[in-house]
């Protein structure tokens, strides 16, 4: 038994069929199906039911029993690799969208960073849907991403924060707020920040109207914020950074978008198997810290 068939048999089970599995691990499908062949023959049991003529996989009895025993595993064998180092909090490995990582989180971690100087922070960015499948993976400790789907990861929000619109110095519009009416979709850059605030759109602008582009990164949102007509919707942590950098105008709506959920996310551990002590120290850490934020998650209010 190796990293590798342990590997291959949880991305089939998250992702139903081989070649997808395949595809998320870089390698050939006929490596998987060998991996998984040598996997349970040295387990003695079958783990998939294969029914011709259907793609997507299903666990038998014995796959569903296997799955929290691979998974710990994993876990076991990236904690193995992690006994030599000096300090017992290790390291936690955080993976978050763009947007977060670089408007959201710094003074946070700067903060995490000061209180406990000795635990090891690796961050990387990624899509929503990368982030919750390197959880699933074990490639990453600790998660933040605006889509709380449930697979064996625990979601809880942790910042909602307001939307506002963004214009150039020296724009057409006029000082204060600014009623979504007001405003031309052919102008816009449009960013698709999360599902809610994308539909909140298509109620003011036609969905089929194309706006004058689409992006899918901060640095591209300002790369065309130029002319004094262009107009964007994006979050406060956004737009605040970039009036201190390129002196953007910020205005609240009057009708505004719903809010920007941020979830943090971790794993489900087994029963009887504890997550290492670095990442629940990193989540009681940043919980404090956060607890005096200005955008942050309100259950009472937002319940």
């Amino acid at each position: 038994m190796n990293m590798e068939s342990i590997e291959s048999f949880i991305s089939i089970v998250r992702y139903q069929t081989i070649s997808a599995a395949a595809k998320a691990l870089y390698v050939s499908q006929s490596t998987i199906s060998h991996r998984i062949q040598v996997l349970e023959q040295e387990l003695g049991v079958t783990l998939f039911d294969r029914q011709r003529g259907f793609k997507k996989l299903e666990l038998t009895d014995m796959g569903r029993k296997f799955y929290p025993l691979a998974m710990q595993w994993l876990e076991l064998h990236s904690r193995m690799y992690e006994i030599h180092s000096e300090d017992i909090l290790g390291k936690v490995r955080i993976g978050s969208m763009d947007s977060i990582n670089q408007y959201l989180l710094p003074p946070i971690i700067s903060q995490i960073r000061d209180e406990v100087p000795e635990l090891q922070l690796e961050f990387v960015s990624y899509h929503s849907q990368e982030i919750y499948s390197r959880i699933n993976s074990q490639l990453i400790d600790v998660g933040f991403a605006f889509y709380p789907i449930r697979y064996d990861i625990i979601a809880t929000p942790v910042f909602s924060e307001p939307m506002v619109m963004v214009s150039p110095p020296g724009s057409i519009y006029p000082p204060g707020d600014i009623h979504p009416s007001q405003l031309i979709k052919r102008d816009q850059i449009f960013f698709t920040w999360e599902s809610n605030i994308e539909r909140w759109n298509h109620e003011w602008w036609d969905e089929h109207d194309p706006p004058y582009v689409k992006v899918d990164s901060c640095g591209l949102l300002i790369t065309f914020l130029t002319n004094p007509r262009r107009w964007a919707v994006c979050p406060v942590s956004v737009a605040t950074a970039l009036r201190a950098m390129y002196n953007v105008e910020i205005h609240r709506f009057q009708t505004p978008p719903p809010n920007r959920i941020c979830y943090l996310l971790r794993r489900k551990y087994p029963r009887g198997v504890n997550p290492p002590a670095g990442i629940d120290r990193f989540i009681d850490v940043f919980n404090r810290q956060i607890a005096n934020h200005p955008w942050r998650y309100n259950w009472e209010k937002e319940s």
